[in-house]
Order: structure tokens, then C-alpha cells, then sequence
């Protein structure tokens, strides 16, 4: 019987012989391992035997029949010749393949990795090779967290600098050890409950009420009775798009701009509206951005009443000459009117008058009355035959 086929049947021997046990966690945790080792030398290395370890530094579970593991090895063989030591030391990664799930587990497992080969001759010869391991083992579960490890691997180490004309070294190894797994025990999850029979819920409650059918409820509808097919905002009062408090279904003038009076129809009512954010260029007729954009909202409203016409009253403050000022205010006027025609708005409904500083509303004497001088005033010269005038 050969050396190699020897050390295979006590390994299995020992293994077997021991009590087997649910394997519990360790098919499904990470796990480590420490074997004792005993080593079939190839030929080349003068030695009968050798003996060492094997750590597994950490092993996980990849797959139901997959795990990869990260180990380590070490091992003296005792030379024959001259009864000096040749060592190894190796680190590697190997791929295992458990056969079967329970108590007693076979496995395949095949990797490489790198070893150091160091000889103590009178030419000291010390390399790190690499290496290619394959074998087989069993698995047999003590409880849950421990298990007996038995392996048989063999290596073949790619080492062409110890040994004269031998470029690759075949050694077997055996080994039987402990494994444990890290982590919480593995608690079988209980079984599914029974069915419970729910009773059947109860209807569902009448949905609010909505008495005028707007979509808003009623406890939430702070106009009710709102006429049919009226668009209405979210407290059921109907809509009024231009803002000038008369609702869109009523408004006979939408569209109106903000500032300007209306009717109990939305419509423009005689008045007169400053509109102050109608700035110039300094001691220019220059609209800035600023009036455009004020004259360009208004634009909508006027079109929408094609008999309304408008006097455009231009005002300065005190500084400068009547004549002066007179000139530069009826310029400005002139301006606005130009601008709203090229939006738009007939020329026609459109008087521009330059009052220059003849009608001061605050005192010219601070910049802040002065300020309130400086202005444009539209007012209303008449309105569409279906509104009442109302005097200001």
C-alpha cells in the first residue's frame, strides 16, 4: 500500500468515526478553519514525509454549491540525505464545491496561489513560486457553529530553482482540522400561520355632499348654489380670472387691468388710474423696460374694449422751466400713446395731453413728493354703451 493511499484512509478513518450533527449555520456563514497536515513529498525533495498546518483565514458561502475561501499553509520536511529541513510556506485562494446539503458533507475544492520554498543546504536556496492545488474532503457536522474538516489536496508547485533539473514539484497533502462558523446561529423561520378569516368591512360611508355639483363639498363650499357649469377655485366660488371681482361667467369685459374700476359687469368705468411704474431715461421720453412691461399687461384689457377711450396725462414735478416741463411731460405722453398703438390699441382711443407741473398731488419741496409728481394717469373719457357711469 502506498504512503499516499495510507494517510487518505486514516484521515477519512478518524473523520467518520466521529458523531454526526445537524450543519446548521455552517452551509449558510462565513466561516474559518485549522487543520493539522500531513505531507506526501514529491520525489525530488529527498524527504519520506513532512508535517505542518493549514489555516483557512475566512470562507463565505457564494451559492448553494459554491464557496470561496482564502487559506494559508506551512510545512517542514526532513531531508533524508543529510537530515536537513526543507519548508514551504503558502497563501491561496481556492473555489469549494459542497456535493450535498447535510450532516456529512463531501466537497470538491480547486485553486492557487503563491509558495515559498526555502532549503537550509550550505547554498541556501529560497524562491516563491506559484502553485495549483486540487482535492476533495468531508464536512461532518458536531452542532450548529463546529464541524470535523478531513481533506486530501494535491499540489503541484511550479519551482524550477531548488532542485536541479526539476522545474515542477508534486507533493500531497492531508489534513484534518476544525471548522467554524462566524456570525448569529441560523434560526429556522416558523410556520406560515393559519389563514384568518376576516370578516367582510363594512360599507363604505355615503360620500359628502355636493349640493350645487361644482366638485367642491359642501362643507367645504364657500359660495353654494354656484349655477351650473361655472368653473369654480377650490372653495367652490367661481372663477375670475382678471381679478377685478366679478366672476368669469358674469364678466362681460375680461381681462380687465389690474388697478382699473369696473361695473357689476367687469367692465371699465369712468376714473382715473396712476400708473407710477411708468419710468423715462432721465430728462428723456424713453420708456424703460420696466414701463414696457407695466403698459404690456394692461395691453389685453383695453383691446378687449374697442369703445373705450382713454386720456393719457403726462405730469412732472417742479424743477425746470412750465414751458420746459410742459414740453417733456406731453413728450412722454406721447410716448406711452405710441407704444400701446404699436401693441395694438387704435390711436384714435388714445389722447395724450402733457400737463407738465400744473397738478401737483404732493409737495415739491422733498424728493418724495416729487416723486409722487412724476407720473402718468389714464383716465376714462367713456365706456361701451352697456355700462353705467359712475362719477369719480
Amino acid at each position: 500500500m502506498t504512503k499516499t493511499a495510507l494517510a487518505l484512509m486514516l484521515g477519512l478513518g478518524v473523520t467518520t468515526a466521529l458523531p454526526t450533527l445537524a450543519a446548521g449555520d455552517l452551509s449558510r456563514n462565513p466561516y474559518g478553519a485549522v487543520l493539522g497536515n500531513y505531507v506526501v513529498p514529491d520525489s525530488a525533495r529527498d524527504a519520506d514525509y513532512g508535517v505542518g498546518g493549514t489555516v483557512v483565514f475566512y470562507g463565505k458561502p457564494l451559492a448553494e454549491h459554491l464557496n470561496i475561501e482564502l487559506s494559508g499553509f506551512g510545512n517542514t520536511l526532513r531531508r533524508t540525505s543529510d537530515n536537513g529541513d526543507d519548508t514551504q510556506f503558502g497563501l491561496g485562494i481556492d473555489f469549494v464545491v459542497p456535493l450535498v446539503k447535510g450532516p456529512v458533507r463531501p466537497f470538491l475544492l480547486v485553486g492557487a496561489g503563491g509558495v515559498r520554498d526555502q532549503l537550509d543546504t550550505t547554498n541556501d536556496t529560497d524562491s516563491i513560486n506559484p502553485y495549483v492545488n486540487a482535492g476533495g474532503g468531508l464536512l461532518i457536522a458536531l452542532n450548529d457553529r463546529f464541524a470535523v474538516r478531513a481533506e486530501a489536496r494535491w499540489l503541484l508547485d511550479f519551482n524550477n530553482s531548488s532542485y536541479p533539473n526539476k522545474d515542477q514539484l508534486s507533493d500531497g497533502r492531508f489534513g484534518i482540522g476544525l471548522q467554524y462558523a462566524f456570525g448569529k446561529p441560523y434560526v429556522a423561520p416558523p410556520p406560515p400561520a393559519p389563514p384568518v378569516v376576516v370578516a367582510p368591512p363594512p360599507p363604505p360611508p355615503p360620500p359628502p355632499a355636493d349640493s350645487d355639483k361644482d366638485g367642491v363639498i359642501d362643507a367645504n363650499d364657500k359660495c353654494p348654489n354656484t349655477p351650473a357649469g361655472v368653473r369654480v377655485d377650490a372653495v367652490g366660488c367661481p372663477l375670475d380670472s382678471d381679478g377685478d371681482g366679478v366672476a368669469d361667467y358674469l364678466d362681460k369685459c375680461p381681462g380687465t387691468p389690474k388697478g382699473f374700476k369696473v361695473d357689476a359687469e367687469g367692465c371699465i368705468i369712468e376714473q382715473t388710474i396712476v400708473l407710477r411704474g411708468i419710468n423715462f431715461e432721465y430728462d428723456k421720453d424713453q420708456l424703460t423696460a420696466e414701463a414696457k412691461a407695466i403698459l404690456d399687461a394692461i395691453v389685453p384689457g383695453l383691446a378687449a374694449q374697442p369703445k373705450l377711450t382713454l386720456e393719457i396725462g403726462g405730469h412732472t414735478d417742479s424743477r425746470g422751466t412750465d414751458a420746459y416741463n410742459k414740453a417733456l411731460s406731453q413728450r412722454r405722453a406721447n410716448s406711452v400713446k405710441a407704444y400701446l398703438a404699436a401693441k395694438g390699441v387704435a390711436p384714435e382711443r388714445l389722447a395724450a395731453v402733457g400737463y407738465g407741473e400744473s397738478k401737483p398731488v404732493a409737495d415739491n419741496k422733498t424728493e418724495a413728493g416729487r416723486s409722487e409728481n412724476r407720473r402718468v394717469e389714464f383716465q376714462v373719457l367713456n365706456k361701451p354703451l352697456t355700462v353705467k357711469v359712475i362719477k369719480k
